[in-house]
């Protein structure tokens, strides 16, 4: 008998009964059935979206049932599939139906309508290891024939039907209703934490100078407060709908963006090209200590912040017993690993041997043993493996078992001998000071910024990733898609509350040679040149925007749009607009730039910025010996060479 289902027996014995607050057994056992139910029906359902899970205990008595509710796909209707753990009537079933207390007006009124559908749907679906009854629920519930195997059932071809069933349901009276409207409106503040108004993945693209880094800044604040729109951060909304920013407004937004930052809900990273998958995604990398060269596989940049954002996705999903439970175990973990550092704890494993703790950081908890003076590095734990280990309810008698029941593989692990002997330990301890879980999780976005996201080799830095960015295999979406990675052996999928920003300078690398793949999953947002940005600012008489706007007409003729000059370099002439700023801009920004582009053809240079700013000299071939011009070809009649003047005209970007 598993455990699982030993807890649903303990389940039936005592629901209906009142509610103990000191019966802490009965507790325990009864939240330990509540997890590990929850945790199978989500594997059961794992292409589905969660809605929610019942509780143990409900108005001082323990409930007569469980349920754990999903959804095939994200709606704003009240329609869901369960799956029941009844003692009421001490049976398992799957069913569908509305959540009765949540109904907005348009569904209370259509009801039964409702049930009257899905009950002759219903009628129609056969599979077998399942019976249709109904004891209450209506005739949409399909009962498990043999409650003991319902751990090894098939159940696909069941909820395939009742999908079906679903769309069907939903198209019918939600999809093609004119009342659908109410729904949406009755619900948009509940479910206004869910709604995505940003693409997941976007790249900011044109010529240097427009903005685009700059602008990253007001993207992800704006991802952001999609789902922390707090009282406190209506200033920073009210700042971000304005068309132009003063210079308080940038200094507000960009302290913003550094608190998220620090929080970890941004990262910002640079492409070049020699930025690699390792560094992106997990790899392994070599650690010199004490003369002594070791090797660990690390997880990237992006591993690191999509782990941060699956774990705020999946807790935002939890009630704050299932939170507090988790995090008030990681606590205690974090205490015990850090207490047994500082102490320099020595461990003794069960089949002789001591060792101690010498490192920890996010990932791993690093080991040394006594036979080696504590000073070479014997083994590499994980803490989320360890997390597994202290979070089993059985006792663990030996690491074979171990191996087998919690990590579910049949051979044991040299590792697995360490990861028992010190749990063994952790479990004797008596924890004080825990902080207390007060709140549910609220879902949260997450940002990474891919700064010159075209400069870096695409196809080696993201490698397999390159599919799971895309939004249906998200993870949390229908089509969700995880992959084994190459260096951990560990499964790994994107959740769809990380969103990806890059920035790409066209005139750096064309758009159309970026990776066909990369193109596909992203959507590009063009930002060119804006001279509106710099109405009203004049220098010595010259406006500048007739200037820019002048200047970029010549290099989009000479060369192309790609190439043209950016607004961000004169944006300083708003608060200091000098004569002396202007020709700083002009000698150390846009000359140098304009030589780039043209590779050093001044005559091009000539033509864009006037005679105004490089001088054109001519020299004829008399300055060499007569008898050299007339036997070299080399040496013309006369030859033109360019200069810099040491002060600028700009009179002739006057009106």
């Amino acid at each position: 008998m598993s455990e699982l289902y030993r807890g649903f027996e303990f389940y039936k014995k005592v629901q209906g009964t009142k509610y103990d607050k000191k019966d802490n057994e009965t507790k325990e056992k009864l939240q330990k059935f509540y997890q590990n139910l929850g945790e199978f029906t989500d594997k059961i359902f794992s292409a589905y979206i969660p809605t929610g899970k019942g509780l143990w205990q409900n108005s001082g008595n323990y409930s007569k049932y469980l349920w754990n509710r999903y959804k095939p796909f994200e709606n704003s209707s009240n329609l869901v599939m369960y799956f029941n753990a009844s003692a009421r009537e001490n049976t398992l079933f799957v069913s569908i139906g509305l959540v009765d207390d949540r109904l907005t007006e348009y569904e209370k009124e259509i009801k039964d309508k409702i049930y009257n559908f899905l009950s002759n749907e219903c009628e129609k679906i056969v599979v077998d290891g399942f019976i249709r009854k109904d004891f209450g629920w209506g005739d949409r519930v399909f009962i498990i024939e043999d409650e003991e195997s319902f751990e090894t059932l098939d159940y696909s071809e069941l909820l395939e039907n009742l999908k079906e069933i679903y769309i069907k349901t939903y198209e019918k009276f939600y999809k093609n209703s004119n009342e659908n409207s109410k729904i949406k409106n009755e619900t948009a503040e509940k479910e206004n934490h869910t709604m995505q108004t940003q693409a997941l993945n976007q790249i900011l693209f044109g010529s240097p100078g427009t903005g685009k880094t700059y602008n990253t800044i007001n993207k992800a604040l704006e991802i952001i407060l999609e789902k922390d729109n707090s009282e406190e951060n209506k200033i920073i909304l009210e700042i971000l709908r304005k068309e132009n920013h003063t210079l308080d407004d940038r200094k507000i937004l960009k302290a913003k963006f550094e608190e998220y930052k620090k929080a970890g809900q941004i990262e910002f990273i640079t492409f070049h090209q020699s930025f690699s998958y390792e560094e992106f995604v997990e790899g392994i990398k070599a650690e010199t200590k004490d003369d002594n060269i070791t090797y660990e596989v690390q997880s990237g940049i992006f591993k690191k912040l999509s782990k941060k954002a699956k774990e705020n996705f999946e807790n935002s999903k939890k009630t704050i017993q299932q939170l507090s439970q988790e995090k008030t175990l990681k606590q205690k973990l974090e205490m015990f690993l850090n207490d047994s550092l500082e102490e320099e704890k020595e461990f003794s494993k069960t089949k002789g041997g001591k060792f101690k703790i010498k490192e920890i950081n996010q990932e791993n908890i690093i080991l040394y043993t006594e036979d080696s003076n504590y000073s070479d590095k014997m083994v590499v734990l994980e803490i989320d493996e360890f997390l597994k280990v202290v979070n089993f309810e059985n006792e663990l008698k030996n690491s074979k078992q171990m191996a087998k029941d919690v990590f579910g593989i049949n051979h044991q692990r040299q590792k697995d001998t360490y990861y028992l002997s010190m749990c063994n330990e952790f479990k004797k301890i008596k924890f004080e000071n825990i902080e207390e879980i007060k709140s549910v999780e609220e879902l949260k976005n997450y940002i990474l910024i891919i700064d010159e996201i075209n400069r870096g080799n695409i196809s080696k830095i993201f490698g397999e990733l390159i599919t799971l960015i895309e939004e249906s295999k998200r993870l949390g979406n229908v089509e969700e898609l995880e992959i084994t990675l190459p260096y951990s052996n560990k499964p790994f999928g994107v959740p769809k509350n990380l969103y990806i920003l890059g920035t790409m300078n066209t005139a750096d690398r064309s758009i159309a040679l970026l990776d066909t793949a990369l193109r596909r999953r992203f959507e590009f947002i063009e930002m060119m040149p804006n001279p509106k940005l710099l109405e009203g600012v004049e220098v010595d008489g010259v406006k500048i925007d007739k200037l820019l706007e002048t200047i970029n007409k010549r290099v989009e003729y000479l060369y192309d749009r790609d190439h043209t000059i950016g607004h961000a370099y004169f944006m300083e002439l708003k608060e200091k607009p000098t004569l002396e700023a202007l020709e700083n801009i002009f000698r150390n920004k846009i000359i140098p730039l304009l030589q780039e582009y043209f590779y050093d053809d001044w005559e091009k240079i000539r033509l864009v910025l006037g005679d105004g700013f490089v001088e054109k000299i001519e020299i004829k071939s008399d300055i060499f010996d007569k008898e050299l011009i007339e036997n070299s070809d080399y040496l013309e009649d006369e030859k033109y060479i360019y200069s810099i003047k040491k002060e600028f005209d700009f009179s002739k970007f006057k009106e």
